[in-house]
């Protein structure tokens, strides 16, 4: 009787217990890691709403060297902006978890503004077709370091991997309507390594959008967005800005802006005003 009372008293205990309150997974057996990517929780940011709608999950080890053959994972947002994975990995190790989220193509697994083909250690923009003054080409990433020893939840908090350059030309247009404002980068920056956060490359680039002057009196605003470095002051950009007004082929408006420093998850807030003097400011994002 009492060795059936021991007996009986271990399985309960077994059925009971689960990684989180009997001890680590045995080394080299497959625990399921639960995860959790997001912007924010409201997602949206500032005062724009997020337009990432898929993200791209790929698993290193704690080397930086592919898990896996470099197996990658893609999900499409949930209806609170949550992009969810659950890999299986092997116990016992150490691994790192890094996420790409942007907007996609006709699937998920569609490249639209960045080519992420070779890897999320070698994205690059795809620079044929630019177009500014667009909210689809914001773009986040995340790093995760994870040890599974056992099945776990884990929460991935998205960043820019970009700036975002506003312009505030104080260019006042004679008329209202679509303006075609074209801008030409001499050294625009085009590839991202979302394990390491480096910036790379160098391209020259003309990027076209239709900026609508609505009213009489109303500035000419542009914007576009920019893989840039975390640091303050170690990456600048030229550009020139050249805009037409509607029905015509004559330049309205040109400027050529010069060494203006790009900071990742940031706003560059640029006023060009009449002279040649630039007002520029970095906003950090939320």
């Amino acid at each position: 009787m009492k060795k059936s009372i021991i007996l009986l008293s271990s399985l309960l205990l077994a059925a009971a217990c689960s990684n989180d309150d009997c001890g680590p997974t045995q080394k080299g057996e497959t625990v399921s890691i639960r995860i959790s990517a997001s912007v924010a929780d409201n997602f949206t940011r500032a005062d724009e709403t997020v337009t990432a709608d898929r993200c791209i999950l790929e698993i290193y080890n704690a080397d930086g060297t592919p898990y896996n053959a470099g197996k990658r994972y893609t999900a499409a947002a949930d209806a609170n902006g949550k992009f969810n994975f659950e890999p299986s990995l092997l116990s016992g190790r150490s691994y790192r978890f890094v996420f790409w989220a942007d907007k996609a193509g006709a699937t998920a697994d569609t490249d639209l503004h960045y080519d992420t083909s070779a890897g999320l250690r070698n994205i690059n923009a795809i620079t044929t077709d630019l177009t500014a003054c667009d909210a689809e080409y914001d773009a986040f990433y995340a790093v995760a370091d994870v040890v599974a020893d056992k099945s776990q939840d884990v929460n991935a908090t998205l960043r820019r991997a970009v700036c975002r350059l506003n312009v505030a030309t104080g260019f006042i247009p004679a008329e209202t309507g679509i303006h075609t404002v074209t801008a030409t980068f001499a050294d625009m920056p085009v590839a991202f390594d979302a394990l390491t956060g480096t910036v790379s490359g160098s391209a020259t680039a003309v990027s076209t959008a239709a900026v609508e002057i609505a009213a009489t009196g109303e500035q000419l605003q542009w914007y576009t967005y920019l893989f840039a470095p975390a640091e303050e002051g170690v990456r600048t950009v030229d550009f020139n800005l050249a805009a037409t007004a509607p029905g015509s082929s004559d330049t309205e408006y040109a400027y050529a802006f010069s060494q203006i420093p790009v900071q990742r998850n940031y706003r560059v807030n640029i006023s060009a005003g009449t002279n040649a003097e630039l007002g520029i400011t970095l906003r950090a994002e939320p």
